[in-house]
């Protein structure tokens, strides 16, 4: 008599012709998610390098335009001295600091005091430094004062504090003019002009009254 073994139960069952139908179309179906998994990925880090890059460029945009100087051409500055004066500082160039808004840089200054009055005094040099909120205004290389007694000086540095009208130097000063010349090592004129202090090697010559 013949019996069924167990063994018989091992035999892989037969996949049918619609299963193998059905497992052929789920496979483009299981690439094509990968690839589109795979773009997405693909897609999100273009994303991320493009803002990072956006990023990037804005701040050094920003960081070019904080180091750009700002540049004016025949500037005019315009004010009143505390004894009432007014002022008038013009140049051929200004140019303001990029990191100290405070301090602006001109190129051949010129500084009238007393301007729109008759007989005003005038300073001139090469170079100046306009501090705003310190009110000041440093002449340097070949300075030339013109005051309006008819004296004319001739000094490397001048400081000129423009609420005051006070003008100093220390690095010497030579002047000329009706009643005589002087030299010195370093002056300070108050007082309108009135008031002119000399020190360190001074020599002045008085041109004799006629």
């Amino acid at each position: 008599m013949l019996t069924q073994t167990d063994g018989a139960s091992a035999v892989p069952p037969v996949e049918s012709a619609a299963e193998r139908a059905r497992n052929r179309r789920r496979a483009p179906v299981r690439r094509l998610r990968l690839v589109l998994a795979l773009f997405a990925i693909g897609v999100g880090v273009a994303v991320v390098a493009q803002a990072s890059l956006r990023s990037f460029a804005s701040n050094k945009t920003q960081t070019q335009a904080a180091d750009t100087p700002l540049l004016l051409n025949k500037p005019r500055f315009t004010g009143v001295l505390k004894d009432g004066r007014a002022f008038l500082i013009t140049a051929d160039h200004a140019e303001r600091d990029a990191k100290d808004q405070n301090l602006v840089r001109l190129t051949t200054p010129l500084l009238v005091r007393g301007y729109g009055a008759p007989n005003p005094s005038q300073a001139t040099a090469k170079t100046g430094l306009y501090r705003e909120a310190e009110h000041t205004l440093l002449l340097s290389e070949d300075v030339k004062i013109t005051s309006a007694e008819g004296y004319d000086f001739d000094a490397p540095q001048a400081l000129i504090d423009m609420r005051t009208g006070e003008v100093s130097g220390g690095a010497g000063i030579a002047g000329s003019g009706p009643k005589g010349s002087t030299r010195a090592n370093s002056y300070n004129v108050t007082d309108k002009g009135d008031r002119v202090v000399l020190n360190g090697r001074v020599r002045t010559r008085l041109e004799p009254k006629r």
